[in-house]
């Protein structure tokens, strides 16, 4: 790695947040209702008092999250939750890291990814240059794979541009906030920014953005009269943008759990044929057997300063879909917009969303972990069984099963919450593991 990678920043931090942006905020805000005694709901009334601000980490009954050090001696995992303002639209963030090598890059991007991402325009950005300007320092500073990379960079240009979801009947909406652009350019720029500090840690990230794009009702009460993501009668898109082997999974209103992100490891055949063209020899096999890249499970990663040279890149695979209401999206959408927006062609009616660290998927299948979550929502009682109590299940089977590594688990309320229909598929598979756990003397 060339020493001049080692610059100052080209953009500065203060206390995590950027020195010349606004303190984003982590909270959702509410209209106080009257709850007079003996008042429908129906007919409930908005206060004039105000709002109320919520914390999104405080809010158990539409977000779950819990993170343990399993038996690791300390805890590498990160999370975050955020409110961004792009272009006047209100878009919430859910990001999970997986730090490795220390935590100093996973506490690094939970204290400033999201405003990254908020404060990054087209070409130009109040945080830095321009994304001709940050690719000819990769190309500069770094060199190696990122020389390559920058001659061929109008592809990688244009292919981010194609990611941009098309509806017909919202763009105008969409057209307000351009995350197909600002996401891959600030993780580049946030990365670049690390890199050029001391510590040589990593980390992976999975990371959510929700903006409501339609609803049919204006203060009606639903339970709420903020049109939120988690309401019926509402139309939202959901953004994935992901790095590593963390992972994002949506549970459809059939219950059955869909990988939104696939990992990227030298076994990857896209990530390998990415990588050799300019790296063939880096790749070896582990004491057992399993392929690396270098001393990397990971081919992409924030951080890992000596392996940026060699293609090891902050640039996140991206993807969008439409979720919620089925019936305003069966009424918005065409056929061929829902058969290739909506998640398996559904429609809609989503159940919630998990983000969660390898620590969990290297011990739970997807259909395992969105199974725990429903069966704790029907056992516990729909009254006491909120997003937060599954979270905490999830990773307590992983402790108990013995998990090696940090777990991390957010459970994310949709507006499908609840609606999936009373079918474990994996209850007998999960028995059997408690039943013979070695750590514990059973079998």
């Amino acid at each position: 790695m060339s020493s001049r990678f080692l610059s100052r920043p080209h953009s500065v931090y203060k206390h995590g947040l950027f020195s010349n942006h606004r303190h984003l905020s982590d909270s959702v805000v509410f209209t106080a209702v009257d709850r007079s005694p003996n008042l429908p709901l129906a007919t409930t009334q908005p206060l004039k008092q105000g709002k109320l601000r919520v914390p999104l980490l405080k809010s158990p009954s539409h977000l779950g999250h819990f993170t343990s050090r399993v038996n690791r001696p300390y805890n590498e995992d990160k999370y975050s939750a955020k409110v961004l303002n792009i272009n006047g639209q209100e878009i919430i963030n859910f990001n999970i890291f997986d730090g490795h090598g220390g935590d100093e890059c996973s506490t690094f991007l939970a204290e400033n990814l999201s405003a990254s991402v908020e404060a990054y325009a087209n070409g130009k950005s109040d945080i830095g240059e321009g994304k001709e300007e940050l690719v000819k320092k990769y190309a500069k500073n770094v060199g190696g794979y990122w020389k390559r990379w920058y001659k061929h960079r109008e592809k990688a240009f244009t292919a981010w541009n194609k990611n941009k979801i098309n509806l017909k009947h919202f763009e105008k909406e969409l057209e307000k906030v351009d995350l197909n652009l600002r996401i891959p350019l600030s993780y580049l720029a946030l990365d670049y920014d690390f890199c050029s500090s001391t510590p040589k840690s990593g980390s992976t990230c999975t990371s959510a953005f929700l903006q409501t794009i339609y609803t049919n009702q204006t203060l009606q009460f639903q339970p709420f009269y903020e049109n939120f993501y988690f309401n019926r009668k509402t139309i939202s898109l959901l953004t994935i943008a992901h790095i590593g082997d963390t992972r994002a999974i949506l549970v459809d209103k059939n219950g059955l759990a869909n990988g939104l992100t696939a990992d990227h490891h030298p076994l990857d055949p896209e990530e390998s044929q990415r990588l050799r063209r300019y790296a063939a020899n880096f790749f070896m096999a582990d004491s057992f057997g399993e392929e690396r890249f270098i001393a990397l499970a990971n081919t992409r990663a924030f951080g890992d300063v000596d392996y940026k040279e060699v293609g090891v890149t902050a640039e996140p695979d991206f993807a969008q879909f439409v979720i919620g209401d089925s019936h305003e999206i069966n009424t918005h959408l065409t056929d061929e917009e829902i058969k290739k927006y909506t998640v398996g062609g559904l429609g809609g009616d989503e159940c919630f969303l998990i983000l969660c660290s390898d620590g969990v998927t290297n011990v739970l299948t997807d259909q395992e972990i969105a199974d725990i979550v429903m069966t704790t929502y029907r056992m516990s009682g729909h009254s006491k069984a909120s997003p937060q109590k599954c979270a905490n299940e999830v990773v307590k089977f992983v402790e108990y099963v013995g998990g090696d590594d940090n777990a991390t688990v957010l459970v994310v309320r949709l507006n499908g919450w609840g609606q999936w229909p009373n079918i474990d598929r994996t209850g007998e598979l999960r028995q059997s593991r408690l039943d013979y756990n070695p750590r514990r003397g059973s079998g």
